[in-house]
């Protein structure tokens, strides 16, 4: 398992690869695998590529949605 300073590198790496995400956007944090982005987009379509982009990258945990 990567440790999260590998992740966060690795996540940032993966946003400044794809074209369809502007990297400069984000700041990106990753604590106990989790991962978060923190920033602003002027698209679904802009937020949607970064996310796809985390999902990419190996050891990313994705927390389950819980309810309120």
């Amino acid at each position: 398992m990567k440790n999260d300073i590998q992740l966060k590198h690795d996540v940032e790496e993966e946003l400044q690869w794809d074209p369809a995400v502007d990297a400069s956007s984000f700041a990106v944090k990753a604590k106990d695998g989790v991962v978060t982005l923190s920033g602003s987009v002027d698209t679904f379509a802009d937020k949607h590529a970064a996310e796809e982009a985390v999902r990419r990258v190996g050891g990313v945990r994705i927390p389950s949605k819980t309810e309120p």
